[in-house]
């Protein structure tokens, strides 16, 4: 994993990416979390689903006060604060210079009031985890929570290997990991390019392939894990967030639904029809890669010792 291809994938350099922020992409970059009953929110943009699909994970993380709590891939912090909110302290890594520099311009070190616990924000590989982070430190059995959403599929098959490794060692017995990624159903994961076989899909977010969901399993037992929950999320985000973009850029190729909808996102005027036709066509190769894959939340625990 290195930071100029994961960079490429959220800088604005990809279409498809500028095409979702024109339809509501917030501060989040995850695919978000979408009940039926939320639908009419869409006017509205994704961003409402892209934090609730943060909030079904910390949900699963469970943080308490005065706890410490690792937040992989931070990006701009949201996630972090929003965590910070259970009165824990909570250390968001990224390894995006970037990414870290906005998140504490908008986030870091800020106590609203007494409930909220404190949020630091530093530069760090998951897979390769420094010994300290902002003067906060990451030495084996430090930390209570470790919560890694929709980034891991982007590590490879051996850096999703280390991480599962890493956060056993700084996770205090009877800690917790979250770690809420794509899954692959079958042992082949290479099987992804008989579905993006133009690599339109993987070209996008910057990975080769995604881990197959019972090595994830086995790889997590065998670092010292024990598996609490397995959800499947793959209805509730992967398979309408796919959808969802599918139509906007079907829509907003013509320009009475994009009127429309400029009343509501007004970004979406910034792009052309061919711009949209683009996103119609990488949506296309989408729904073939959902089809065939998986979207899940693991809850790992660290046994007792």
């Amino acid at each position: 994993m290195e930071a100029t291809e994961v960079r490429r994938a959220y800088d604005g350099s990809q279409l498809s990416y500028r095409c979702l922020q024109a339809c509501g992409w917030g501060e989040l970059a995850n695919l978000g979390y979408y009940p039926l009953w939320a639908t009419p929110l869409l006017l509205g943009g994704l961003a409402h689903f892209q934090r609730r699909l943060a909030r079904q994970a910390i949900r699963l993380l469970d943080p308490r006060p005065g706890q410490r709590v690792l937040d992989v891939a931070t990006g701009m912090g949201w996630t972090a604060r929003e965590i910070s909110r259970s009165g824990a302290t909570v250390l968001g890594i990224d390894l995006l210079p970037e990414n870290v520099a906005r998140a504490r311009d908008r986030h870091g070190h800020r106590q609203r009031d007494g409930a909220d616990g404190r949020v630091h924000f530093g530069v760090g590989d998951a897979t390769r985890l420094p010994a300290e982070v902002d003067g906060v430190a990451l030495e084996s059995a430090s930390v209570d929570r470790v919560l890694c959403l929709e980034a891991a599929f982007e590590f490879g098959p051996k850096g999703r290997r280390d991480f599962l490794a890493e956060a056993f060692r700084v996770l205090r017995p009877g800690g917790r990991l979250v770690l809420v990624d794509f899954a692959w159903p079958t042992d082949r994961p290479h099987e992804i390019a008989d579905y993006d076989d133009g690599g339109l899909v993987r070209e996008t977010w910057q990975f080769e392939e995604f881990e197959p969901l019972e090595r994830y399993r086995r790889s997590a037992r065998e670092v010292g894990f024990r598996e609490a929950r397995l959800l499947d999320w793959t209805a509730l985000v992967t398979r309408r967030f796919v959808w969802i973009a599918w139509m906007m850029a079907m829509l907003c190729q013509y320009r009475l639904p994009r009127l429309v909808f400029a009343l509501f996102r007004p970004g979406v005027f910034k792009l052309w029809n061919e711009d949209w036709a683009h996103l119609r066509e990488v949506m296309r190769v989408h729904r073939k890669v959902q089809q065939a894959s998986m979207y899940v939340a693991l809850v790992l625990e660290k046994p007792e010792a």
